[in-house]
């Protein structure tokens, strides 16, 4: 017999004993179909009394290529819904006219081929004054092909489809509604250096009225780059620093100093370089949510909701290996629908979570602080952590809307 232990009365965690017989109840419909899908609680109250009056709801979302037969209904899921009114945060098709994305991609590949091939441009348009085509028929090859790319990537994208591909299960898993329920809205904003972004045209601009400017006097902005003319010291005229600057590059590209001798000249000059950084929005990151749970069943009933539940959500988070491809694909794992609830009543006090995806399930056997189980080897109690994440990023018109 295993040990026996005191656990506090509490309504969650309150453990009476309990001795498994033949299979009954839930346990009996299972051994037929071992991924029969009913509605599922914990408390077996919840919901029903003013002492579980608050709860949530979990429910499954399956994907539709799944071999399990489990009752679903034709109701589409929170992303999809979402997606279909126009207000989710991806669309069903990611470009909305095909034909138009296609002719936007060709002059973009056409000016792309005109900045790599700029030269090779220019010489075939030499050599064909000459009469000789050869470069110019290569170019010509080259848009041909880069054509075909272009209707290629147009029929790519005509075939995307980003809908969830999920039918809801006509069946909930209800669970008392947890000690903490938390929601973050967390921004990206990358440090971005409009230095380092203008580059040498940036550079340009800074020290363009010190240089003499023209093929003509080249002797001399190099004379001024390098002190030459200015007193000894780098950039003799008013922009010290653009020439600094220009006399680093310069100085590396001889394959005589290292990367450092632009901060050096710069020191010289008595400067430093401005990174000019700005913080820019890049991305609001999906939210996350961590529900924890206790279960100490107080009789056989409470002990096989326990397990089912605790297996349901094993069994929705874990992919598929479909009958057919020889186990080259997998079916992803199901996913989630949410609702905070009062009673019968969808909980309009809190804002609502789109479709989830269950990222990770934690199952403690032995929360109790020992191993403490009853004489069918059912812990006494049992402790499961449920980590989800919006399969939608938020923004303006799903907050609006109550997300």
């Amino acid at each position: 017999m295993a040990n026996q232990q005191a656990v506090p009365a509490d309504a969650k965690r309150n453990a009476q004993m309990t001795v498994s017989k033949a299979p009954t109840g839930v346990q009996k419909s299972l051994i037929k179909n071992p991924f029969k899908f009913d509605d599922l609680r914990f408390p077996l109250n919840v919901g029903n009394t003013d002492r579980h009056l608050h709860w949530i709801k979990f429910i499954p979302c399956i994907q539709q290529k799944s071999d399990y037969q489990v009752k679903t209904q034709n109701v589409l899921s929170f992303a999809d819904t979402n997606r279909a009114g126009g207000t989710g945060a991806g669309a069903v098709n990611p470009i909305s006219n095909v034909g138009q994305a296609t002719v936007a991609l060709g002059v973009i590949k056409t000016a792309e081929g005109l900045f790599e091939n700029a030269g090779d441009i220019g010489a075939a348009a030499s050599e064909a004054t000459k009469g000789n085509l050869t470069p110019g028929v290569r170019l010509a090859g080259e848009a041909a092909a880069g054509a075909l790319g272009v209707v290629a990537s147009g029929v790519i994208v005509s075939a995307i489809d980003l809908s969830r591909k999920t039918r809801r299960a006509a069946a909930t898993i209800s669970l008392y509604m947890p000690d903490t329920v938390t929601q973050q809205l967390v921004n990206d904003y990358d440090q971005v250096s409009l230095t380092a972004a203008l580059g040498k045209t940036g550079l340009a601009a800074a020290a363009g009225s010190s240089l003499s400017g023209g093929v003509k006097n080249i002797a001399a902005d190099v004379g001024n780059v390098f002190g030459l003319g200015g007193g000894g010291t780098p950039g003799g005229t008013t922009n010290k620093g653009g020439l600094a600057e220009i006399g680093g590059l310069i100085a590396e590209k001889t394959g005589n100093f290292g990367a450092g001798i632009t901060d050096v000249l710069l020191f010289s000059a008595g400067l430093a370089l401005n990174p000019q950084v700005e913080l820019l929005f890049k991305n609001i990151q999906h939210r996350e949510f961590m529900f924890d749970f206790k279960f100490a069943p107080r009789n056989e009933r409470e002990a096989e909701a326990i397990r089912e539940i605790i297996k349901k959500f094993r069994f929705f988070a874990a992919p598929e290996v479909p009958t057919t491809n020889n186990g080259r694909y997998f079916i992803p794992p199901s996913e989630f629908d949410i609702e905070f609830m009062v009673g019968p009543y969808r909980n309009t006090a809190i804002p609502r979570l789109s479709t989830c995806v269950l990222q990770g399930i934690d199952v403690n056997y032995g929360s109790a602080g020992q191993w403490t189980a009853f004489k069918d080897g059912m812990p006494v109690e049992i402790s499961m952590q449920l980590r989800f994440k919006e399969v939608e990023i938020l923004h303006k018109k799903l907050i609006d809307e109550g997300f």
